[in-house]
């Protein structure tokens, strides 16, 4: 996650925000389903193989986007960006 306000930009700790745990654990794990798509070997051969895969995956961050804003409330805003 990356905060993108001017004051405060940087990546952000999961472990920081005051979420529930069952929504730390979605967003953990469907990081680590992500970081398993790279190659150390050639970087930019990095990401999912299938498009099914890739798809299923950014439906995945949409849903969990809206459990976040929500989690979070109105100060917050989550954009969600879909692998392409």
């Amino acid at each position: 996650m990356f905060n993108s306000d001017v004051d405060e930009m940087g990546y952000v700790d999961l472990s920081d925000l005051h979420i529930s745990l069952h929504l730390l654990t979605q967003l953990k794990d469907w990081d680590v389903e992500f970081q398993q798509t790279f190659s150390d070997d050639y970087p930019p051969d990095s990401g999912f193989k299938f498009e099914e895969d890739r798809n299923r995956h950014n439906e995945r961050g949409t849903q969990l986007a809206a459990l976040l804003e929500q989690e979070l409330g109105t100060e917050v805003r989550v954009n969600f960006i879909p692998l392409k």
